[in-house]
């Protein structure tokens, strides 16, 4: 499978979304769908790490490329999805410089990172893989990315785009909305000149830039702005959005009936 970051690597545009749902098939379908990687989620979700695992499973049985937004930049959990086999991890509310070093140097090992080191896990095939290959594919098929959510993140965005070892500076629209005091005004203009200076600072360092989306004029804007990391809603919506429009539609049915 040709993985997120290899992808970014080879300057495509990449599609993605999150997902919540603990079930293999959610992921597996949008691995048959195209999708080019589902972001699981431990922030904002319920998966533990046994589910994460089995997700990740589904996902490379359907080709579909992995992230796990962990709940933090602390070092276990980082550590155990990418021992479980994900692509790549999305650090949340980085804020700093440190936080930032914190999730590099937990997702990579050295000279970069300080990133445990064991062969007996599923990433290295439980010692079955070349232990040579293993640490080679660590660097160049798993993605780091930060996201930048608050006011304070967007201050240090240049200095948190010049840290080695990161791939993707990722901007959270609603959080950053809260964070400014409009809470859930994503298309408010000073998040949007944040989504343009975090781009900015991705080019200048490169990196890549991403950021959430939720409809079609968002996402034009992101791309736009020169997003290449798009994260397009999560699945909750799209069974949300797809559930609705089949019960309206036969709702109308109904009621056009009812009048003949």
């Amino acid at each position: 499978m040709i993985t997120v970051k290899e992808k970014l690597a080879a300057n495509r545009t990449v599609i993605g979304t999150f997902g919540k749902f603990s079930s293999p098939a959610a992921v597996e379908i949008l691995g048959y769908l195209g999708f080019d990687f589902v972001i699981l989620d431990m922030e904002h979700g319920t998966l533990d790490f046994h589910q994460v695992e089995q997700l990740i499973q589904a996902a490379d049985a359907a080709g579909i490329s992995t992230m796990v937004r962990v709940s933090g930049v602390a070092e276990s959990p980082i550590l155990r999805v990418l021992d479980a086999g994900s692509h790549g991890i999305q650090a949340p509310g980085v804020e700093t410089p440190d936080m930032a070093t914190q999730a590099m140097r937990a997702a990579r090992y050295q000279p970069l990172g300080a990133r445990g080191l064991s062969y007996s896990t599923r990433a290295a095939q439980y010692s079955i893989k070349d232990k040579n290959q293993h640490i080679a594919d660590a660097d160049t098929k798993q993605l780091v990315a930060v996201q930048i959510e608050s006011k304070l993140g967007v201050e240090n965005i240049e200095k948190i785009g010049k840290i080695k070892g990161i791939d993707v500076l990722f901007l959270g629209p609603a959080d950053l909305s809260n964070s400014l005091g409009f809470p859930g005004q994503t298309n408010h203009p000073l998040v949007q000149e944040a989504l343009k200076r975090i781009c900015a600072v991705a080019q200048e360092n490169g990196k890549v830039a991403g950021t959430f989306v939720a409809n079609r004029e968002q996402a034009l804007r992101a791309l736009e702005a020169g997003v290449r990391y798009l994260v397009y809603d999560n699945d909750v919506a799209f069974l949300v959005k797809g559930a609705k429009a089949t019960l309206d539609e036969v709702r109308e049915l109904l009621a056009n009936k009812k009048e003949e």
